[in-house]
């Protein structure tokens, strides 16, 4: 298409009137192929998404690395609007699932997800931590008159956590998380989680993943014992206690066993006790059962899979730290609610 170009002979800048009229990014892509081309690299390769989806699906040929560098473009126009304070859509109260006790319930959650990084020259690097973070509304056995809502708001990249404190609770206001009667935030008790969710959410009860505290109980007894049969049987009474009396019950039993003299048994055992006495104030699995709480974290770390694992961690894939962190906050903002995404496109395409 042949159109007028201007170019100043003293700052070496061209321009191009009319492809600002017809809103073309700086890529020469049209909003529509620049929102096309970024979902198809959202959801799958550079590579596939240029060679297959795009051109299967519209016709259009783009090559891969215009894919490439138009998805992560968006996914950092995403992470500076997000820093810049700006949401995305109307603020609009979710109508929370209800626990045993009629209470609406609203669900905060946190976890990390590892990258793996590409450095100079192709070099492999330790891999990244990738914060996933998560709002969301949970099914509830005890509110029939409620439909299932799979309602959830992501965020993800490569955050300090004060800032990504600072995003969450802005997601949290503009889905109405300060109306619920009930506060809840899970976590797998990973290094500074429990500090994150108290400082972002003070009025939230904190449980730390029941089933991440009951596999530290399967390691010990893998060690305590070598015969099947007496390790099922020692699961067998304190699984069913962690969950039916608590964390501190656990641990008192805990306490009254002799790991014997194999240092690598006493060290686990060790820390297995350590691990409870810091964490038992999260374990009060018999309130929470009663209450209709969910006590496993599961929602989010199924996050992690599918917002950072399953497009990041594909074989063979290493990352810089620019594009890695990009394509977080376009995954989170793609599996968010539909309306998020459609939100971004409407006013901000380039």
């Amino acid at each position: 298409m042949r159109r007028p170009y201007y170019h100043c002979a003293v700052c070496s800048e061209g321009l191009s009137p009319w492809d600002q009229e017809l809103g073309l990014s700086k890529r020469c892509l049209s909003p529509a192929v620049a929102e096309l081309s970024s979902l198809a690299g959202t959801v799958s390769s550079f590579a596939v998404s240029a060679k297959r989806m795009l051109l299967k699906m519209t016709g259009l040929r783009v090559s891969e690395s215009s894919v490439e560098r138009v998805t992560e473009d968006a996914g950092a126009r995403v992470g500076k609007l997000l820093e810049d304070r700006i949401k995305f859509g109307a603020d609009r109260e979710w109508k929370w699932q209800r626990d045993a006790l009629g209470r609406t319930c609203a669900y905060a959650s946190l976890d990390a997800k590892c990258v793996r990084r590409q450095g100079p020259k192709a070099s492999r690097v330790e891999g990244r931590m990738a914060y996933v973070a998560s709002i969301y509304n949970p099914d509830s056995e005890y509110d029939e008159t409620q439909k299932k809502p799979h309602q959830s708001r992501y965020l993800s990249g490569f955050y300090e956590l004060n800032e990504l404190g600072l995003q969450l609770r802005r997601q949290a206001g503009q889905v109405g998380w300060d109306k619920a009667e009930v506060q809840i935030a899970l976590s797998d008790g990973g290094n500074g989680m429990e500090q994150f969710l108290r400082r972002n959410f003070p009025l939230a009860t904190i449980i730390i993943d029941f089933w991440h505290v009951k596999e530290y109980l399967v390691e010990l007894a893998k060690a305590l014992f070598a015969d099947e049969h007496e390790r099922q049987s020692w699961m067998d009474r304190h699984a069913p206690m962690l969950k039916h009396e608590g964390g501190p019950a656990v641990l008192a039993q805990l306490k009254e066993i002799d790991p014997g003299p194999i240092a690598a048994t006493r060290e686990l055992y060790r820390v297995t006790v350590q691990y409870f006495e810091n964490h038992q104030h999260k374990m009060d699995y018999p309130s929470y059962v009663k209450n209709g709480w969910q006590i496993g974290s599961g929602p989010i770390e199924s996050a992690c899979r599918t917002v950072v694992g399953d497009r990041l961690n594909g074989s063979g894939m290493r990352w810089g730290n620019d594009g890695a962190d990009a394509l977080c906050h376009l995954r989170a903002l793609f599996l968010s609610e539909p309306d998020q995404w459609d939100a971004f496109w409407e006013k901000h395409r380039n």
